[in-house]
C-alpha cells in the first residue's frame, strides 16, 4: 500500500506541476522552425497559442473522464499525451497540419491534469489543512520552477535544431513512473444530494469571476511592462533579466505559503489584494520614473502566489469531495479565460481612461482592487459572502 505520507508521494504529486505551465517553454525554437518549414508569422504564432484552446476544452472534459476512469489514470493519460504529443511528435513530423496536431495533444493532455493537479492534494489531505496549505503553495512554486528550468533547457537543446527544443516534454515520461510508483488511487466518495450538491454552485463561479479578473491584472502588467520600460529607456533597452527574476519571486512566494497561510489565515488574501493594488499603483505613477516602474513590477510577483493557493486551500469548504475537480476547474477557467482577455480589458480601460499613455489603466485596476478589497472587508461577517470568500486559516 502506498503511503500518502512519503516524501516521494509528495514530490511525485507535485512534480506534475512542472509540466502546466510550459507550452510557451519553446517559443524561442520558433524563428527557426518558421524557417525551416516556410511558415508564415500567423501560422507559427499558432504553434505557440494552440496548446491553451486544448487546455480549456480538456479542462472542462477532466471532470467527466476522471468520473469514469478514475483520477490517477486521468493524470497517467494526460502525462502520456504530453509526451508524446508535445515531446516525440515534433521530432519526426514536417507537416505544419500534423505539428498543430501534435500541439493540441500537448494541451490536451495538460487540461486532462491541470485541475487535478490541486483536487488531489485537497482529496488526499482534506483532513489535515496545514499540509494541504503547504503542498497547494509549493504546488505553485513548482509551476514557476517548472516554467523557468523547461524555458532554459530549451534553449540550450536549440543548439542541436529546433525539433530538439521540444525534447524538454519528454520528461512527463519520468514524471509518468514516478506518479505511476508512488502516488495512491484516489478513493471514490460517497455522492452527496442534489440539495448538496446545488448548493456550493454560487461560490465556485464567484471564486471563477474574481481569478479572471486576478489573472486578467497579472498578464495586462506582463504584457505591458516590456512595452513601458522601452517607453522610459529606450526602444533598444533589454527588460529580459527583469523578466527572468519573476519565476524566481513566485518560487520563493510559493514555497512560503505554507507559513503565512497558518500565520495569517484569511488575512493572506487581504495581504495578496493590498500588494497587487499596491504595484498597480506604483506602475501607474511610474511614467517618469524607471524605479517605480520596477518597484511595481516585481512587488506584482508576490500576490499570485498568496492568492491563488488561498483560493485552492479554501475549495474544502464549499466543494464537498465529489465536486472538488469541477469546482477546481471551474476556477481554472475562469484563469485561462483571464488570460485570453487580458488585451481587450487594457484596450477598454485605456478607453475608460480616455488616453492613450500606457500606465493609465493600471490606476484603474488599482482602484478597482481596493474597492474589491473594502467589499471583501466590510461584507466578510454576512455568511454567503464567508462561504465563498474566505478560506482555511485563521479568522
Amino acid at each position: 500500500m502506498i503511503n500518502k505520507n512519503s516524501l516521494m508521494t509528495r514530490l511525485s504529486i507535485l512534480a506534475i506541476s512542472l509540466l502546466l505551465t510550459s507550452a510557451m517553454s519553446i517559443n524561442g525554437a520558433l524563428p527557426q522552425m518558421q524557417k525551416a518549414l516556410g511558415m508564415t508569422t500567423t501560422q507559427v504564432e499558432l504553434v505557440a497559442t494552440l496548446p491553451a484552446l486544448a487546455v480549456v476544452i480538456f479542462v472542462i472534459l477532466s471532470n467527466l473522464i476522471a468520473e469514469k476512469i478514475g483520477t490517477k489514470k486521468t493524470v497517467q493519460l494526460g502525462l502520456l499525451l504530453v509526451g508524446l504529443g508535445g515531446g516525440v511528435a515534433p521530432l519526426v513530423l514536417d507537416s505544419y497540419a500534423l505539428l498543430l496536431i501534435s500541439r493540441f495533444i500537448l494541451g490536451a493532455g495538460f487540461g486532462l491534469f491541470n485541475s487535478l493537479a490541486v483536487s488531489i492534494i485537497n482529496l488526499l489531505f482534506q483532513n489535515e489543512p496545514q499540509e494541504r496549505a503547504a503542498l497547494l503553495g509549493y504546488r505553485g512554486a513548482a509551476e514557476n520552477i517548472g516554467n523557468a528550468g523547461l524555458t532554459l533547457l530549451a534553449g540550450f537543446m536549440m543548439a542541436f535544431g529546433w525539433r530538439f527544443a521540444f525534447t524538454v516534454y519528454l520528461l512527463a515520461f519520468p514524471i509518468l513512473i514516478l506518479f505511476t510508483i508512488f502516488v495512491p488511487e484516489i478513493q471514490q466518495v460517497k455522492k452527496e444530494s442534489h440539495e448538496q450538491q446545488g448548493e456550493l454552485k454560487f461560490s465556485v463561479y464567484l471564486l471563477a469571476l474574481f481569478a479572471l479578473f486576478l489573472v486578467m491584472t497579472f498578464v495586462a502588467i506582463g504584457v505591458r511592462f516590456p512595452t513601458m520600460v522601452t517607453n522610459l529607456k529606450g526602444a533598444n533597452y533589454n527588460a529580459s533579466a527583469f523578466l527572468a527574476v519573476m519565476p524566481l519571486i513566485g518560487i520563493v512566494t510559493g514555497s512560503l505559503f505554507g507559513f503565512f497561510n497558518h500565520l495569517l489565515g484569511e488575512k493572506c488574501l487581504y495581504l495578496g489584494l493590498a500588494l497587487l493594488a499596491c504595484a498597480t499603483f506604483l506602475i501607474a505613477i511610474s511614467e517618469n520614473n524607471f524605479t517605480l516602474l520596477l518597484m511595481g513590477y516585481f512587488i506584482s510577483g508576490i500576490p499570485g502566489s498568496l492568492i491563488f493557493p488561498f483560493i485552492y486551500n479554501s475549495l474544502n469548504l464549499y466543494a464537498t469531495p465529489t465536486k472538488m475537480t469541477a469546482a477546481t476547474s471551474i476556477i481554472l477557467i475562469g484563469c485561462n479565460l483571464g488570460n485570453f482577455i487580458a488585451p481587450f480589458g487594457l484596450s477598454a480601460l485605456q478607453f475608460i481612461s480616455g488616453t492613450k499613455n500606457l500606465f493609465a489603466p493600471f490606476q484603474l485596476l488599482s482602484i478597482l482592487l481596493l474597492a474589491i478589497l473594502a467589499g471583501i472587508f466590510l461584507y466578510k461577517k454576512k455568511p454567503f459572502l464567508r462561504k465563498a470568500l474566505s478560506g482555511g486559516g485563521k479568522s
